[in-house]
């Protein structure tokens, strides 16, 4: 397994090194951290677009893309991620490993990374009037194009309806009735607001000199005043009330139906891990409760599987039927709920619930970008379990554990999106 090292760059701005000899390439990611906030999340979509276009030294494609070049072809990118109460702006740059490179490459690519974030260009003390735009409109077409994919705007819509008033029901992608109110002079207001007070993160996975970017990266921000303001964040653990049910109606030809649980377990629960399994065992495979009954036997539905927020507590089914099907697979989906809270599963159907969590977990191992996510998770979460952890975890678990974390888990939410014959 990997080595997982942390150093301390600033108050507030954290440095994480997964040491690990096999990739070719150096991965760096720079999170800037927001609370999630409606008022604000659409400016930061917008600023994350905007902030992709170039730096202060590097401000047109052509001197972007000749610097890349000169960097061995350094890939970067430039996008909003959400996890519990925050969402964050994150800068990742990748490079070929200074084995088969120059020495310093890694450091010439955090310098890039952090020029993005730091040194944006903004000539005249403002962002381009014309990279706002074009940006404001390209984020209006991604939030238009979520509405094309019925299977995801379901399982928004489900959390939307159940975690209403709660900050989980925030969209990170922002809003299209806000992005008007979005210009060059307001957004550079708000990005100047926020790029000196936001809690920092910083991923480093590859094999590189690990003091010599640490010391590279302490060097320059020490030139930058911080007064960074900590997030507390948390996840919204409830239980479920009363049932609601919700039906929107759309020109769809295939019923989107989305049940939305309360588990009350959340990543720092000893439970968690057993509601892993659990959902493996309900829905998450082609070796579950929802894929065998749901799917294959009783055809309901298209697909049907189910999923869990660590943060919020949040378990997510996620199915495609027929309009007339609607209460046999919302009702059978129930049924085979019921069935793992009662323990109707073998010791083979944990065996095999087990391996498929934990081939997952091993796959991050061939993904920096996976593995930079699970960790900012478990920095998040607070419980600082490395990939080896979290698989022994899900070793230990034992179908009495099973039972017990899905004791918790209740229907809060159905969202059943019809077309109009329906």
């Amino acid at each position: 397994m990997q080595s997982v090292k942390k150093f301390n760059i600033k108050e507030h701005i954290n440095l994480y090194y997964i040491n690990d000899n096999k990739y070719k390439t150096v991965s760096m990611s720079m999170y800037l951290h927001r609370k999630l906030d409606k008022e604000e999340v659409t400016k930061n979509a917008v600023l994350a677009k905007v902030l992709k276009r170039g730096t202060d030294k590097y401000n047109t494609i052509k001197s972007l893309n000749t610097h890349l070049e000169e960097l061995y072809g350094t890939l970067y990118s430039i996008d909003i991620t959400k996890k519990a109460n925050v969402q964050s702006i994150c800068c990742t740059v990748s490079n070929i490993s200074e084995k088969f490179s120059s020495p310093e490459l890694s450091c010439k690519a955090a310098g890039l990374m952090m020029e993005f974030l730091f040194e944006p260009y903004a000539p005249n003390g403002v962002f381009d009037k014309g990279y706002v735009e074009v940006e404001k409109q390209n984020l209006k077409d991604d939030i238009d194009a979520i509405i094309n994919d019925k299977r995801s705007f379901a399982n928004l819509r489900v959390v939307e309806h159940m975690c209403s008033g709660e900050d989980n029901a925030i969209l990170e992608c922002g809003y299209v009735d806000d992005i008007p109110k979005i210009n060059n002079e307001n957004l550079f207001n708000h990005y100047k607001s926020i790029v000196n007070t936001s809690p920092i993160d910083i991923f480093v996975v590859g094999n590189v000199d690990i003091g010599g970017i640490v010391e590279y990266i302490k060097n320059y921000l020490d030139t930058i005043s911080f007064d960074i303001k900590p997030i507390e964040i948390k996840g919204s653990l409830k239980k479920a009330g009363e049932p609601k049910y919700v039906d929107e109606v759309m020109n769809v030809n295939q019923g989107k139906l989305a049940m939305g649980f309360r588990t009350e377990t959340d990543g720092n629960n000893p439970l968690y891990y057993a509601l892993l399994v659990g959902n493996s065992i309900y829905g998450a495979g082609a070796h579950s409760k929802l894929f065998n009954n749901v799917r294959e036997k009783m055809s309901l539905a298209y697909y049907a599987s189910s999923r869990l927020d660590r943060f919020n507590g949040l378990m997510i089914v996620s199915s495609g039927i027929e309009f007339s099907n609607y209460e046999k697979a919302r009702d059978e989906i129930m049924v085979q709920l019921d069935a793992v809270k009662c323990g109707d599963f073998t010791q083979e159907d944990i065996k095999v619930a087990k391996n498929y969590i934990i081939n997952s977990y091993k796959s991050y191992l061939d993904s920096p970008y996976l593995m930079k996510d699970f960790y900012l998770a478990m920095s998040f979460s607070g419980t600082h379990d490395t990939l080896e952890d979290a698989i022994k975890k899900v070793e230990t678990v034992t179908k009495e554990d099973v039972v017990s974390a899905f004791s918790s888990v209740n229907l809060d939410t159905v969202y059943f999106l019809k077309g109009e014959e329906a």
